[in-house]
């Protein structure tokens, strides 16, 4: 695993591992199977403490936060390896996403963190890492101990009500965001896409959205959340946006 990849590497990376087809929409979930240790499980109304006692019949002794929404998803992580549970209900794009989204934190929040503190300190550390021991005071005395969570790692993605008007990214959740897009709307083929739908004279940032939703196989509204619902002349907030706002001034230049 590389240090600090950006997102695009990261993505290349994981598909190449995958071995899979490029082609559209991705078939996430079989990727996720090949090339990450996660499993993946459906339940159907997915709410913490549905995860919880699933996690108890497996003898899985893991304490989840409060929470009482329904989820789209929830990512268990402990021992290098994870589970991603998704509510099995929701339609295929949304679990497209949701587990790009959950597989994006996997990576940077645990995966990626926890082997660079393993490649500094050696193999050693990951007992420290799991929960087996306790760290030294030597150990506890480096501080890239600070930057990396010990035990299981827990996120839950609470379900959206598809409102454009509705906050959907977060400063936590940025990078996921950004990640997860990369890993089903890659930059190098939606920047050729939105060039076409540009040069047929759409404007309208849903009617945009709505043609990316379906080439990707992507919720529509995710795509309209994530520009902020601002339309094309919005603030970026995420590399989406900012692809949007470039091409458009390309295209106003011309």
């Amino acid at each position: 695993m590389m240090t600090n990849p950006s997102n695009e590497a990261l993505a290349r990376e994981f598909w190449a591992t995958s071995k899979l087809p490029e082609n559209f929409p991705r078939d996430i979930e079989r990727a996720i199977a090949l090339a990450l240790p996660l499993a993946i499980i459906k339940l159907p109304l997915l709410k913490a403490d549905k995860v919880q006692s699933w996690l108890e019949q497996k003898g899985l002794a893991f304490s989840l936060p409060y929470d009482r929404r329904e989820l789209m998803g929830c990512l268990v992580a402990h021992r290098g390896r994870g589970i991603i549970f998704i509510n099995g209900t929701d339609c295929i794009e949304e679990q497209r996403y949701t587990l790009a989204h959950e597989a994006a934190h996997f990576l940077c929040d645990y995966l990626i963190p926890r082997q660079q503190v393993v490649n500094a300190l050696g193999d050693q550390i990951i007992d420290v890492l799991d929960g087996v021991r306790a760290a030294s005071l030597a150990e506890r005395a480096d501080a890239i101990l600070s930057h990396v969570r010990l035990g299981a790692h827990i996120h839950l993605m609470p379900k959206q009500d598809g409102n454009e008007e509705a906050t959907y990214i977060e400063d936590a959740e940025h990078e996921a965001d950004d990640l997860a897009l990369e890993l089903v709307a890659p930059r190098a083929k939606l920047v050729p896409l939105l060039e076409e739908i540009f040069a047929r004279g759409a404007t309208e940032s849903s009617e945009i959205c709505r043609e990316l939703g379906a080439y990707f196989g992507l919720p529509a509204y995710i795509l309209q959340q994530i520009i902020h619902s601002g339309g094309l002349q919005a603030q970026p907030v995420s590399f989406f946006a900012d692809i949007l706002s470039s091409i458009r001034g390309q295209q106003s230049g011309r």
